[in-house]
């Protein structure tokens, strides 16, 4: 538990030092040859999807090319054979901004940014997975070089969190969100998924490994705190259908896992609820109907729009669903990773953002 405290108190820390008002520059989509040139430099390099500059830094695009990018906070598009000074596009826009897909995902795209950046800082191996140019050939690790060496470093540019409504830092704040019984280590049992709306069909409910042989009682409670279902499981996760269950849409029900044999434990409680199948139909729809995803070719940036927007209406169940398929992708680009990372750290799971940011299936 100090060891937690400690790396989550440097984390913060590490926020807090890196914030500055200026946020970075997100390439969020591109196609065809695109590049970034560094304030001060002639060579231009290479960039897909998830890389990071500053805004002093001049985008080059092959004939053809088309490129979406983050900044000013709002999104961007560029096409064509030319070289375009990004200080010419990234002019904040005056004015109030329509609170739909595209907010929350500008908003949460800068929060896995920053998470990034921390995770660099504090020489995290998931972060230098993902960063590593060797590896991804799209310049994430350049981007985010230490300011101190590099000229396009965007430590100093990021946002300060306190500003943001989305701030991941708080999913990692809280000690009770800890790692405690990963890996088969631990003496209690976290509750992962589904957490919040869900539809009435299969669902995978998920848990962590404590250090336990005994098999598992999960449990689903009506509001009366009476229990609807209980079933023996041997694993740390089973599929329930919850239309056989027979769970009413009206009422918020909890659920929860048990170990009796050996040392008794008993999980922390998550909250679900079934939620109407028009109701998910609208938010995907209003999700596909943005002016982003109206404007890009991308599927992979069209699944990560319709993931936050699941999230923010409350169905991170499916959420999770979309950021998986993505994930199962043959070569998974940076912002997927880092948009998944960030995911399962703003429910407090530094071990599965972990394995999300490094690409594991």
């Amino acid at each position: 538990m100090k060891k937690q405290l400690l790396l989550i108190t440097t984390l913060l820390l590490a926020i807090v030092l890196h914030a500055q008002n200026e946020q970075p520059v997100v390439i969020v989509s591109t196609t065809g040859k695109v590049a970034l040139i560094s304030k001060g430099k002639s060579k231009a390099r290479p960039v897909q999807a998830g890389a990071v500059a500053q805004t002093t830094s001049q985008i080059k695009l092959g004939e053809g090319a088309t490129a979406t990018v983050y900044c000013g906070g709002q999104f961007k598009t560029v096409n064509g054979a030319q070289t375009i000074e990004l200080p010419s596009i990234c002019v904040a826009k005056t004015g109030s901004r329509a609170l739909d897909a595209d907010y929350y995902f500008g908003e949460k795209l800068i929060a896995a940014v920053q998470m990034v950046a921390v995770a660099k800082s504090q020489g995290a191996g998931w972060s230098n997975a993902i960063s590593d140019p060797k590896k991804g050939g799209d310049g994430w690790g350049n981007a985010i070089s230490d300011p101190k060496k590099g000229s396009d470093g965007w430590g100093n540019a990021i946002s300060d969190p306190k500003k943001g409504s989305d701030g991941w830092g708080n999913a990692i704040s809280d000690p009770k969100k800890g790692s405690d019984g990963w890996g088969g280590k631990g003496s209690s049992i976290r509750l992962i998924l589904p957490k919040g709306k869900v539809s009435a069909m299969n669902t995978t409910f998920s848990w962590s490994r404590p250090k336990t042989s005994a098999p598992y009682q999960l449990e689903i409670l009506n509001e009366n705190n009476k229990t609807v279902h209980s079933v023996s499981v041997k694993d740390t996760s089973t599929v329930l259908d919850l239309k056989v269950l027979n769970l009413a849409s009206d009422q918020l029900y909890t659920w929860k896992v048990s170990v009796s044999g050996g040392e008794p434990m008993v999980s922390n409680e998550l909250e679900l609820s079934i939620g109407s199948e028009e109701e998910l139909k609208t938010i995907l729809k209003e999700a596909a109907s943005t002016e982003l995803s109206q404007t890009t070719q991308s599927p992979a940036l069209h699944s990560l729009i319709a993931a936050i927007a699941l999230e923010e209406s409350g169905w991170n169940y499916a959420a999770a669903q979309t950021y998986a398929t993505l994930a199962q992708q043959r070569k998974p680009d940076n912002l997927v990773r880092m948009m998944h990372a960030a995911f399962w750290m703003r429910l407090g799971f530094r071990r599965l953002s972990e394995k999300a940011g490094r690409g594991w299936n």
